[in-house]
């Protein structure tokens, strides 16, 4: 199994039989990204909100067959627009053809590009052959990740670091110090001047309490 990092909070997790799963794909206007949606597949695409940097090319990739998993409110924007989707909610969770994927909580807001409301923000966590890899989302620090941190092994962490609209460097620290993830990955920095971050912070803050961080550059892609 692969993890591509494309860049902000969009990533490509490719399992060992080949199926595609993207996370919040945002491409195009991704002035870090030097991967387009013309040249992404998907079999599934799994979005955590319904901002534009998040669900942006979500229509450019899809194609007949690719599942769209969503919050209700958002997947029934892109069932609308003609998608196939599956509806997933706070708390709950679905057996798919690669794995179990599990919503949950996150602390950010959540409007479709037409203004309508896109239900609540989410933290996605998919386990695949045994392998959990959670991608927080945006969200702020809250308390509830240590309930998230003592009921899930969390192997992979895709964590925000940008502030302003999410948690920062610090925030995100002590965020994996509840977690306790197996190594932890920032993202959601650097894209736009108001979230600049240098992500050494981060790690630096993660290595004192012990987590192992990753700083994948985009583009790059990993073995997990």
């Amino acid at each position: 199994m692969t993890l591509r990092f494309f860049a902000h909070a969009s990533f490509q997790i490719r399992t060992d039989d080949g199926q595609s799963i993207v996370i919040d794909p945002w491409l195009d206007a991704n002035p870090l990204s030097s991967v387009k949606s013309k040249d992404v597949s998907a079999d599934y695409i799994l979005l955590t909100h319904a901002h534009g940097d998040h669900c942006g090319d979500t229509l450019k990739i899809a194609d007949k067959d690719t599942i769209v998993v969503a919050v209700s409110e958002l997947a029934g924007y892109f069932k609308e627009a003609g998608c196939k989707t599956h509806a997933i909610q706070i708390g709950g969770a679905h057996n798919f053809s690669f794995g179990t994927v599990r919503f949950v909580k996150a602390e950010h807001g959540s409007m479709t590009p037409d203004g309508r409301y896109g239900g609540l923000a989410a933290g996605i966590i998919i386990t695949i052959d045994g392998y959990s890899i959670y991608h927080m989302g945006d969200t702020g620090l809250f308390g509830d990740l240590k309930l998230i941190g003592d009921m899930q092994n969390i192997d992979c962490l895709l964590v925000p670091i940008g502030g302003n609209y999410t948690m920062d460097p610090s925030d995100a620290a002590m965020a994996c110090s509840w977690l306790k993830p197996r190594f932890a990955i920032p993202m959601h920095y650097n894209t736009f001047p108001v979230i600049k971050q240098d992500p050494a912070l981060f790690a630096n803050a993660c290595k004192e309490r012990g987590i192992s961080v990753k700083i994948m550059q985009p583009g790059e892609s990993i073995s997990l």
